[in-house]
This record gives C-alpha cells, structure tokens and sequence, in this order.
C-alpha cells in the first residue's frame, strides 16, 4: 500500500471513528438553545422547550418537552401556545429536495389562546418582521406536508373583545372515513356572545388535503348564538388565501336583527327567518351571499347580498325580491307593535292603543354603515289594506338613509314618497314627501266590509319634517301640509242624511233603498304644527249635501277632536243641523252627536265659493295641472257667481253620463 493510500484510510478511519463517538455521546438537549434562540428571533415571543429526544435515521424523529411560546406583553396570559410533547418526523430526503414533508406529527395536550383587544389589536400579530415571513405562508404549497398528525386533548380560549365573544373550546383530530389513515382536525367550542350562549363546531380537511392543492379542502362549520343557527359547508380550492370558495350557508333564526352582532352588518328587524345562499369571495374586501332563498316570516325572499369591507366604512349593497310579500314581516320595520300584525285583537284597551311605529332607528349603523338597498314584491298581502305590490331603493351615505322613491300600489293607485332622515347631527330630522295617486275610494270601503258605500278617485300629497328616532317621535314633532282631493265619484245618500241626521229622509231610505249621490268634489287641506293638524279646508261638496269639518288631529298624542257638519240642498221639516264628532284616540275613535242648539242653514252656494277660495293653490300642490281640469276646478267656476253678483254664470259642468250636474231635487 503506497503513503498516499495509508494516509487517506488513517483520515477516513478518524472520520469514521469521530462521526461515531458523536453520535454515541449526543446530547439531544444541545439543540435546545439553538431552537430556543430560533424561535424567540423570529417571532419576538420567548420560546422554551423543556427537554428534547430524537432517533436518528433518513426519518429522524424529534420529540419536544414541556414547550411554552410567550404571549402579547398586553395579555394577561404568560403563554399563547403551549404543549406537553410535539414529536415530528422529517423526511431528510425530502427536505434536501426543497420539499418540508412531515410523515408524522402529534401534539398531546396542547393549549392555544387567542385574543382580540378593543383596538382590534391582536396577540396573533407579531411584532418582528421577520415572523410575518416564518408563521404566514403565502399559498397552501408552502404550507408542510403532513402525512398523518394527531392531536390529544387539545383546547383552545379565544377573547374577541370588538365581537364580545368568548370561546372555549376543545381541539381533536378524527380519522376520516374509509380507513386510509387521513386524520380530520375537529374543533368543538362554547361560550358566550354579547352575553347569550354561543356554540361553534368545525370540521376540516385533513392536513395532507390542506398542503395538496390538486383538490378543493373541505370544511363545515356549525354555530348556534343569539338564538341564531348557521351553517357553512362546502370546499376552497386554497384555504390559505381563503379562494375560489364554493361554500353553502344556511341561516335560521327568530330575528335577522340578532345577527348585526355577530357581523356588524345592518340587518333589519324581521320575523322569524329561514335563508340559504352560496358565499362567495370577488376579492379581498367583496364577499357576496348570492342565490338568497328562502323565507321571513310568511314572505318569500331571493337575491343577492354584497359586503365590501375594504372601504373607509362598511359597504352593504343588496338586490332583493318577493313573489309573495305578506305586510305583517314588514310591519316590524318601522315598529309597528306585533300585536298589531297578527291579526288577533290586542290586549290594551284602545283608550290607551297607540298606533304609530315606535321602532327606534339604529343611528350606530346609520352613520358608520353605507348602503344600497333595492327592493321588489310583485303581491303584497294585506287582509285590511289594499296593497298590491311594492318597488323601493334605500340608500344610505354618510349619515343620511334616504328612501328614494318608495312606489306601493294602493287601492289601485300608488303611493310614492321620498323619505330622507340625517343622522348626522345629534337631533335626527326626518323630511317626509308622499304623492298619493289615483286610490279608488271604494276599494279601501270594501276592505273595511262596506260595499257601495262610496267611490271616486283620490290624489293627494304630504309634506312634513319632524325630529326624532322613530317614526311616532318625528310625527310628534311634525310640520308641513296634508292635503287631498277627491275628483267625482259618488256617496251613499243615507250616509250623507245620516250626517245630517235628516230623521226623515233617512226613514225613507231605509224603507225604499239606499241611493247613491254624485261628488262633485272633494279636499281637505291640513296643516301641520309641532305635531297638531288643524283643518284649513275640509269640504265635500255632492248634488244632495255640502260637508264641512273643524277641530283638530294630534299626531303628538294620537288623538282625533273633529266636528263635521253637513249642510243638505234640500228642505226638509225633520232636518236637524246638529254636528257630527270623531273623538278618541285613533286606534278607537267614537263618533257622537254634539249637545246645544241646531245650527242655522246657510247658503250652500255661497260658503262653497268662500271655501274653494284657495282651491287652485291646493290642486297644484297636489298635482301640476290639477287646478285646471279637475271636477274640483270646474265646480269652483260653478260656484264663483254666487259669491259675485257681477260675475256671469258658469255653463253646468256634464258628469260623466253627458248630462248636466245638478241636484236631484232643483
């Protein structure tokens, strides 16, 4: 054997004897100091492992002791993650690849507590830049490969202060189904939130499916708060990013409203509720409940719901509809007391009823949350109104909610109003402007079971601003104009003598028959002060009877005090010109006869003149180019030579029938 050769077997066998003598003294725990130095750089946090143990092979397997992973310096916990033995293999033939694969891991009693602080500050975020790049992969390839981890006797403690959740829970892993050893992590939790019991249980994908981006993971996750169910259930083709989301959610509940604490979304107050819908992610910030079916009460619902949570404020924006939309499931809205949806007579004594919503508005939401809001029911089921159907758009912007417009078929007519309410400033002011056109009298009558009692055409138009949060506040408060006019149609005349309690001529209906009477018109102008309307005009004039009325109509109270006082066109020895009243609060009014001596006739003609004085500003109110054709424009011109001498005559104005208007009995 040359030198060279003697040399290089002395060198190797030094080697081999080194190599070996390191292996037969190495203390395992040498590591620990360099782990510990590790760790705590690259998180910021203190780590310490209490004892480590290894076997050495192609698969080496590393079992750490007693390990403590330092919490935020602000947590009153000394630990955010602890664990009595993590033991993992690694595949060193792998690693050399460049590919982390863990053929094994297991945790035994591990321990996690997470936290939130009011700020929204978390004990999960790290102060060292350099962690940011370590614990959040940037994709679901960087994450190891795990072939099979277990977990024993896990549990998790989560503090959400900004949610006012509180979680304890207990963390486990099953074996998936089908015996091929993929282990699924399950997390079963309960607690408390905004004070009511919450419960959460979720089910993912095992950790092979989590790394391996060739299949969607799979997730479900149940929870049960504020007397609330939810569902989600469905994959995400990368569960890091939280993408490509192909997620069913279902949701159940007593009241929509209950789940703005859990989502800081708007929601209204509803009914008990029932909805399905797909969630999807458009970016970042977007996130869309699309496909929403299901029901609100006894209403039918469908849409879409998009939340845009990369704005300066939260961003709501729905497009909703209903085939079937029953008024009770939105009645709760603008709070209306339930007892007054369900049909059932209500327990308080109509003496102390009241009848305006009281809902208050929630001004939190208005002046943090912007939205948009567009609403359609083709039917509107209403037993006690003629609703037909409903058409509006809400849009909410700094402070101010605006209903613009608000189209409801009624009586076959619509109501359209615009409705805008500022929260900016602390009195919140709410400016009410609602067109009312074309209601058939008779509808509203035969909903309230009176048949031929009346028909005509009404139009009209309110105008108020009030002061407060609800509806009954700012009505309280209310002033502005109401003002109606109803164009043709026709009356009961036994009503009409009833009001003018012509003993005689209403004997004689009742013996021969009811007949209807012909409107020639019909307004009433009213104005409003600090919650008090007071009649300026109040007259329907028809062919048999002017009725006039005087008194007033709280608002603020819910109080009626009306005196309504008809005056027939025709002679009559029994006829009494005593005054009608409507008093009492408006959810039980009581219409009476009023004490004293008769009042004396006076000429028809001549006080219709002098009460249509202002008719032409009143239809223009109403309507632009009322107050040139309309029956009401027409009768004033009839009636304007009574009052004038000097005027000419007006040329009788032909009903509907092409003969001329005049009373039965002229």
């Amino acid at each position: 054997m040359s030198k060279t050769l003697q040399w290089i077997s002395g060198i190797a066998a030094v080697l081999a004897i080194g190599i070996g003598a390191f292996f037969w003294f190495f203390e395992w725990n040498w590591l620990k100091s360099p782990a510990e130095r590790f760790g705590s750089s690259a998180s910021g946090r203190g780590l310490t492992i209490g004892d480590i143990q290894g076997e050495w092979s192609f698969t080496p397997r590393f079992v750490f002791k007693d390990i403590h992973f330092g919490n935020a310096e602000w947590s009153k916990d000394k630990d955010m993650m602890a664990a009595e033995t993590l033991e993992v293999v690694i595949d060193l033939r792998e690693l050399l690849r460049g590919r982390m694969v863990l053929p094994e891991v297991m945790l035994d009693k591990p321990k996690l507590a997470l936290e939130r602080r009011p700020d929204g500050s978390s004990n999960w975020t790290f102060g060292a830049e350099v962690a940011k790049d370590v614990v959040t992969p940037e994709d679901r390839t960087e994450m190891p490969l795990i072939g099979r981890m277990t977990i024993k006797d896990g549990t998790v403690r989560y503090r959400d202060a900004p949610l006012g959740l509180n979680i304890d829970g207990r963390v486990s892993t099953a074996e998936a189904q089908g015996g091929k050893g993929d282990s699924r992590v399950v997390l079963q939790g309960q607690g408390t939130l905004q004070g009511e019991p919450f419960r959460i249980n979720l089910t993912g994908g095992s950790l092979l499916s989590l790394r391996e981006n060739n299949e969607p993971y799979p997730m479900t996750v149940e929870m049960v708060a504020t007397k609330s169910q939810g569902r989600i259930s469905g994959t995400l083709a990368d569960p890091i990013k939280f993408e490509g989301l192909n997620l069913d959610v279902a949701l159940k509940g007593p009241n929509l409203e209950a789940l703005s604490k859990i989502t800081g979304i708007p929601f209204p107050i509803t009914p008990p509720y029932d909805l399905k819908a797909k969630l999807q992610r458009e970016t970042a910030d977007k996130w869309r409940f699309a496909g929403i079916a299901g029901t609100i009460g006894h209403s039918d619902i469908g849409g879409d719901l998009l939340i845009d949570t990369g704005r300066p404020r939260l961003y709501v924006e729905a497009d909703l509809h209903s085939k079937g939309l029953d008024y009770r499931d939105v009645g709760s809205l603008i709070g209306i007391p339930p007892d007054q949806l369900d049909g059932k007579p209500s327990r308080v004594p109509a003496i102390e009823r009241r009848v305006l919503p009281d809902a208050p508005l929630n001004i939190k939401q208005v002046r943090e949350v912007d939205a948009k809001v567009r609403f359609r029911g083709d039917k509107v089921a209403a037993p006690d109104v003629p609703l037909t159907d409903v058409t509006l758009l809400l849009d909410m912007k700094d402070g101010v909610l605006k209903l613009a417009p608000l189209d409801v078929g009624v009586a076959g007519g619509r109501t359209v109003a615009n409705i805008t309410i500022n929260a900016r400033d602390p009195r919140i002011k709410t400016d009410y402007d609602l067109r009312l056109r074309g209601y058939q009298l008779e509808r509203f009558l035969q909903a309230a079971g009176l048949n031929n009692a009346a028909s005509g055409r009404i139009d009209g138009r309110v105008r108020l601003v009030g002061y407060g949060d609800s509806v009954r506040k700012s009505l309280a408060t209310a002033t502005g104009d109401v003002k109606l006019a109803m164009n043709g149609g026709s009356m009961s005349n036994l009503g009409l003598e009833l009001i003018g309690i012509d003993i005689a001529e209403s004997l004689g209906f009742l013996a021969t028959g009811d007949r209807n009477v012909q409107v020639r018109c019909g307004v009433v102008d009213i104005g409003v002060e600090n919650g008090v309307g007071t009649p300026r005009l109040f007259v329907i004039d028809t062919t048999d009877t002017t009725v006039t009325a005087e008194g007033q109509v709280s608002l603020r109270d819910e109080m009626l005090d009306l005196r309504l006082l008809a005056k027939p066109k025709d002679p009559s020895i029994l006829s009494a010109r005593t005054p009608i009243t409507v008093k009492g609060r408006f959810a039980g009014p009581s219409v009476g006869i009023e004490p004293g001596p008769l009042i004396a006739r006076a000429g028809a003609a001549v006080a219709l003149g002098v009460l249509l004085t202002p008719l032409a500003s009143i239809l223009a109110f109403i309507e632009p180019g009322m107050e040139k054709d309309s029956d009401c424009a027409a009768l004033l011109q009839q009636v304007t030579p009574a009052t004038n001498p000097t005027a000419p005559a007006a040329a009788p104005r032909a009903s509907t029938n092409g003969k001329p208007t005049r009373s039965r009995r002229n």
